[in-house]
């Protein structure tokens, strides 16, 4: 298992694939029926793929002698600066860890702010919060702890926090029957760690800040993640508490106005369509168990996952080598068979593969594996 370049191309091709597919089961409601609840285990494998930019001991090697190519001598594109010279990859590289450093600080500069404007806001005391976690956390038979605080800058009820969860409430005046939905729901993102998913996603979006895929993947998470809360939350509900409980989302989606913050976990979205798919998912019933549906949803997930490691694409090696002078150390340099083809490495970095052995790499050592090299190496 290694990371190069050439994988981390690959991840990110297999992992935008991915979400794109999963971008289509979701949105048509029709889709959605039928892979249900297990979906869930559809985007796991797409954060997995995502967190694993990897090249594997099965992965199939395919040679481009065009455009893998051609990419790669874009990227040892030297440009100078007067007293130093620098590649168009370094820069590149350059720009992609400054702005997920940047990114990381901004974030974290925002919950630490929000942390400390919310310790400041007062006890939410319209009803007797108390008891109806007390009621809640009997139902869903746990005992956790949860601080109602009234924040009027926010517009719809939200969950926050990991060790110490607050339930944020605004200024909207909700009944008894109402409040109970909201805490209950609340609640239920918090026993199902749904901050945790979020933390995940905020970390991926913070490293691929670039990525216009990763971004699209957590808005995906976010929407199953209420239609999961929605779905499980009333599964025991008459059609009449159905009808009460949408009522309330509706009321809570009037008020909401601006974005929710990040590490948020908002009662209420914005946009219609998104709310229109929670009522369906709630009044049809979609997170149904069935052993046949999560089997092929999970089979399916697998062997997509495993596809997108099986195969990579690495550029083609003649003879000019790339960021070395003339021939190369036999020292330090040597060749490793591979699938009929030998990777090349280069004072103990890998470069690339070739197909046959030509000049300049006719003086290297051809190893079998890894395992043969001599301890020097």
């Amino acid at each position: 298992m290694a990371v190069s370049p050439t994988s981390l191309l690959s991840c990110l091709a297999s992992s935008a694939v991915l979400t794109v597919l999963a971008w289509a089961v979701i949105k048509k409601d029709s889709t959605l029926k039928i892979a249900g609840k297990y979906i869930c285990i559809f985007l796991t494998v797409i954060v997995l793929r995502m967190l694993l930019p990897v090249e594997f001991g099965f992965t199939v090697t395919f040679l481009s002698r065009h455009v893998m190519t051609c990419l790669r001598d874009m990227m040892f594109f030297t440009i100078n600066f007067g007293t130093f010279d620098i590649t168009v990859g370094q820069i590149l590289l350059f720009l992609w860890i400054a702005g997920a450093a940047a990114g990381f600080f901004i974030r974290t500069g925002r919950y630490i702010y929000f942390t400390y404007f919310i310790e400041k806001c007062p006890g939410y005391f319209r009803y007797n919060m108390e008891a109806v976690i007390s009621r809640i956390n009997g139902e869903y038979r746990k005992a956790g702890k949860f601080e109602v605080l009234f924040v009027p800058n926010i517009q719809a009820p939200a969950v926050f926090g990991l060790v110490r969860p607050k339930i944020l409430m605004p200024g909207t005046a909700y009944t008894e029957e109402e409040i109970y939905y909201i805490l209950k729901h609340e609640m239920l993102h918090y026993y199902r760690h749904d901050m945790l998913v979020k933390i995940l996603c905020e970390i991926l979006c913070t490293i691929y800040w670039w990525n216009p895929a990763v971004f699209l993947l957590r808005k995906l998470i976010s929407r199953m993640l209420e239609i999961r809360v929605d779905c499980l939350l009333t599964s025991e509900f008459s059609g009449e508490e159905k009808i009460r409980y949408l009522e309330c989302i509706i009321k809570s989606m009037k008020a909401a106005k601006e974005r929710e913050a990040a590490l948020m976990i908002p009662f209420a979205a914005q946009k219609q369509g998104i709310m229109m798919q929670r009522f369906q998912c709630v009044l049809e019933n979609h997170w149904v168990h069935n052993r046949r549906k999560g089997f092929v949803v999970a089979t399916c997930s697998c062997l997509l996952f495993i596809l997108s490691v099986s195969f990579i694409v690495e550029p083609w090696y003649g003879e000019d080598i790339p960021g070395t002078f003339g021939y190369p150390d036999p020292e330090t340099s040597y060749l490793i068979e591979k699938d009929g083809c030998y990777e090349a490495y280069i004072d103990g970095e890998l470069i690339g593969e070739i197909l046959e052995i030509t000049e300049p790499f006719t003086e290297l050592q051809v190893y079998k594996n890894k395992e043969d090299l001599p301890d020097e190496n």
